[in-house]
Parts: C-alpha cells; structure tokens; sequence
C-alpha cells in the first residue's frame, strides 16, 4: 500500500487511535482520525481511570497477544508512570468456571510464572483486606503479573503522539460521522458528518466501537453491550486501608480495583446491557448506546445498583453501602465468540472494520494497531487473519467463554430514567 494513501479512521478508541499510532510510524503520511469527542473520546470504552492489564486467556491468540502488550506497558517511554502492577484474583461462579481453567492450563502452557489456585480461605490469608464471605467466588487463581493502566490517560498520550506525527485528529460536528460514502461500484469513497462535511479517502477503518453497528450493517456480528461502573469516594486514611488490595474480578459476579492515589475505589458489574432500538431508514434492528454524556439525567437501573452492592458485599461489605460518586454505562462492541472483528468489508472495497473489543480489547493498546496496520497491508498472519474475519452467520456453541450471562434490556430495567434529576434535583 503506498505511504501517500489518503486513510479515514472513524472513531478515536483503543483500536482507532492505536491504528492511527502504528500506521504513522510505519511512514503513512495522510491519516486522519474522526470522532465526535475530542481524544481521548469520552465515550470510548477505553477512556477511564482504569483497565485491567493481563494475559489470562484460554484462547492461545490472546494469551500471547497480552504477554506482548504487558512488555510495552513496561517498556515504553509513552507510558511511563501509567501501569501498575497489584496482581490480581480471576474467579467464576458457575458459567464462566471453564474460562478460568482453561486460562491457567494456557498461560501455564505460555511459561507464565506465580499461577496459583486460591481456596477463599487462602485469599483471606493472603489478603486479609478482603472481609466479605466471596460466596460465589467458586473457582479462584492468583497471577501476580496482571495488573491496570490509567487508560484515559494512556489513550491520551497515544494520540498525542500519533498526532506529533502527522495524524489528523477531527471532532466536533465535523467529526461526528453519521453517513458511510459509496460509489456506483460500492466502493467506499468517504463519509459525511453531522456538520454536512464530506471526508473522501482511498481507505476507510470503521473503528467506532459500540456504535459501529449505527453506521455499517455487521450483519448481527456485532452486539452494544454497556457495563455498568460506579466509584466511590474513601478518605485518605482509607485510601490507605486498602492501597494493599489486589485487582478481584469474579467473571459473573463484578471486579474491584484497588483505589486510585485520589482515594476513588472503582467498581463494576459483570451483567452486561442491551438497548434494542430499530433505525428508522433501514428498518434493522440493533443494539443501540445510551450513554449519561448524551443523557446527564439518567442514572444505573435500581436492579443494577442492587446487584452490585450485593457483588461488593461478598467481598468488601464494610463498603457496600457507600454513595457513588460517579456512575458510567460503559459501552463496547461484543461478538458472539468473543474474537475481534478486524477485516476487509466483503462487499465493499476499501472498507475495513476494527472492532468488537468485548470487554477485553483495552490492554492491547500498545501492540493491537500493529495488527491492524499489517491487515491493512495485506501482511497480517493468516491464524490472526482467520480468528478475526468478517464471520456473519456463524453459529457459536463455545462454553468456555467469558460473561456467559444473559443480558438485560435497557427497557425492561426501573428507576434508572431521570434518577439523577430526581434524586439530586436539577442543575442550577
């Protein structure tokens, strides 16, 4: 592909800005990156305090594409200061029980050193932090090599630095793509934004996370699914308290960072949320984001918060009560078989799509756009290839994945429109 190929990313995330990072090194003098939100996107799925780094996977791809990805957080100058290293407890209740066992049999396969399987006792041994009963933590095991990235931040940085390097980054209205471009030949020539601009380009990447589906038909390979996060707010002598905690992520019953230098302990469920919505011009139906930047009214459904509190409780009950000071639906792109998609469209010629992070893609930063950038080039290996193409109609019976839970409907959830507003009054 020649270095004067004029190339449009839409969307500023993980896999958008890490494309655009890679593709400026490797010399491509035209790249331009468009969102609606100025980097890092602050509805990107990677733009937060904290995403957990590591290389616990049963799939062998992932296990080695993490190993790879924790040497550059270590490594790189760009991302000095943001990667820490607690270790961390991976555990499952009932559906996700054969993730984790086929992780320790990977990564041990991988040579990673410290795997060790925890009773509950044993937890409380080791950390005696952790107060709650972990009924339901069924399976445990200990890796002392994963640990989180402050990812705004990083994100951040990475587009800086993509930017230093000639890429263009647009937001605002004339950012905001609404419309994908074809010519008579269904080739992509382009897109249009909510200002009215047209972008032409040889090259279009959809990297639009969750809303990739309002854009392009995936053909039902992508689903928006939103994760629900909440903080709390400890004061500096518990911030103390619990500086000692490792990351806790049960895969059905919501994970726990230990808290930031700020004293903000963040949280999250594992129970993920659709919002079923039809478009009215082409009449499919999809999953669409509800975010509280578009809707600062909004709030988590009761049943969400609820089931929550009851998570931090089996662990950390002296905690479950606190307010939150902040709450976030978190929206990513998931597909059934948890593989990324990243791949030329089949029907339309310079069209790509990378996306569908489900709730893992972040720590992958550093390396994933390398990946991207060598599909783009025809140079991606063929494994890699395979596990990430365009796959519509394929059918999924895989019973070792991660999240196996039923989602639930926005809409069939209570409480959570207009709870901000009617819980602490209208802004002033």
């Amino acid at each position: 592909m020649d270095r004067n190929t004029r190339i449009l990313i839409v969307g500023a995330g993980c896999f958008g800005t890490s494309t655009a990072y890679h593709l400026a090194q490797r010399g491509f003098t035209s790249i331009r990156v468009l969102d609606r939100y100025p980097a890092p996107s602050c509805e990107a799925a990677s733009t937060d305090i904290s995403k957990i780094i590591r290389s616990d996977y049963n799939e062998p791809l992932y296990a080695r594409l993490g190993i790879e990805a924790i040497a550059a957080w270590k490594s790189s100058d760009l991302f000095r200061g943001l990667y820490h290293v607690p270790g961390w407890v991976l555990s499952a209740y009932k559906l996700s029980c054969a993730f984790v066992e086929g992780s320790i049999e990977t990564c041990t396969k991988l040579g990673v050193e410290g795997l060790e399987r925890l009773s509950t006792q044993q937890i409380h041994e080791r950390f005696p932090l952790v107060t709650g009963e972990l009924d339901g933590w069924n399976i445990n095991v200990w890796n002392p090599t994963a640990g989180w990235a402050a990812a705004g931040e990083a994100l951040r940085r990475m587009a800086v630095a993509a930017q230093e390097q000639g890429v263009e980054y647009i937001s605002g209205e004339e950012g905001w793509v609404k419309r994908l471009l074809f010519d008579e030949e269904k080739h992509c020539t382009g897109v249009i934004t909510a200002d009215g601009s047209t972008h032409v380009a040889d090259l279009v990447v959809v990297a639009a996370g969750a809303w990739t589906p309002t854009l392009l038909d995936v053909a039902g390979q992508l689903t928006a699914k939103g994760h629900s996060v909440a903080h709390i707010q400890l004061s500096p002598a518990e911030t103390a308290h619990y500086s000692a905690l490792p990351i806790m992520d049960n895969l059905e019953l919501g994970y726990f960072f230990p808290p930031q230098a700020d004293g903000v302990f963040k949280m999250a469920h594992s129970q993920f949320i659709t919002n079923m919505q039809t478009d009215t011009r082409s009449g499919n139906k999809s999953s669409v984001p509800h975010t509280f930047v578009d809707n600062p009214q909004d709030d988590l459904p009761l049943e969400i918060e609820a089931q929550m509190r009851r998570n931090l409780r089996r662990v950390l009950p002296e905690l479950a009560d606190r307010p939150f000071c902040y709450t976030r639906l978190c929206w990513d792109a998931d597909t059934a078989d948890r593989h990324f998609l990243i791949s030329p469209h089949p029907n339309h010629q310079g069209l790509y799509v990378a996306a569908g992070g489900s709730a893992h893609g972040f720590k992958f930063l550093p390396v994933l756009g390398k990946y991207i950038a060598d599909l783009l080039e025809g140079n991606l290996e063929s494994d890699i290839a395979r596990q990430w193409q365009w796959r519509a109609g394929q059918t999924v019976t895989a019973k070792n994945l991660a999240h196996q839970d039923p989602e639930s409907e926005l809409s069939d959830l209570t409480g959570w429109k207009g709870r901000k507003t009617r819980e602490r009054g209208p802004r002033l």
